[in-house]
């Protein structure tokens, strides 16, 4: 069975007038070694710290996802020049992230099952942006949703907070539903992995 493991707690907080943002980056281990949004700049020398603990370099993952391309989520991905990075679709949206070349960058018609490696498959998960993905993954945990920003944080795993930024707050809302009803354990975008309450499914 696959296993997950958080390598950076993301932060999305405001300290001393000063927003402090970074997206979580989180590690697959199964038939293929999967990076899920490997984060932000400043966060860079943590996941190359949080990678070697695990006995892993940057060239020894096979694959990056990408929930979304916002920076937060992005911007280390050029850490990752052997990996073939998966994403998007759709057409550009304000705040993405330009990955310069189409030559490691895997854009596919993604659909809800289809598999990205042994256990792992991929969630449409919109409203956050128009194509955000989620990954979901069967370990013997349980089944873990790698929610990127289609769950920014825990707090979003009640159904009576909106979220701040979103772009169909409709599609946003039905993402959130589908993931607190399939996953026993979420990883948001930004903070630790929580287990789903029952109230939730």
């Amino acid at each position: 069975m696959a296993e997950v493991k958080v390598l950076v707690v993301g932060r999305h907080q405001v300290a001393d007038d000063k927003l402090i943002i970074g997206a979580t980056v989180t590690l697959i281990k199964t038939d293929k070694n999967i990076i899920v949004d490997p984060g932000y700049l400043p966060d860079q020398e943590e996941v190359l710290l949080e990678l070697a603990k695990n006995n892993l370099k940057p060239a020894d993952i096979d694959i990056v996802c990408l929930t979304h391309l916002h920076l937060d989520h992005t911007s280390n991905v050029a850490l990752f020049n052997k990996a073939r990075i998966y994403c998007k679709l759709k057409a550009d949206y304000p705040g993405q992230y330009h990955v310069p070349t189409e030559r490691y960058l895997k854009r596919v018609d993604i659909k809800d099952g289809l598999k990205l490696a042994k256990d792992v498959e991929f969630l449409l998960t919109p409203g956050h942006t128009e194509d955000h993905i989620s990954l979901l993954v069967t370990t013997a945990q349980g089944k873990i949703i790698i929610a990127g920003d289609a769950i920014a944080t825990a707090s979003l795993a009640d159904l009576d907070k909106k979220p701040l930024l979103f772009n169909d707050l409709k599609a946003y809302e039905l993402s959130r539903q589908k993931i607190l009803k399939l996953a026993d354990f979420i990883i948001p975008g930004h903070g630790c992995m929580f287990k789903v309450p029952l109230a939730g499914r």
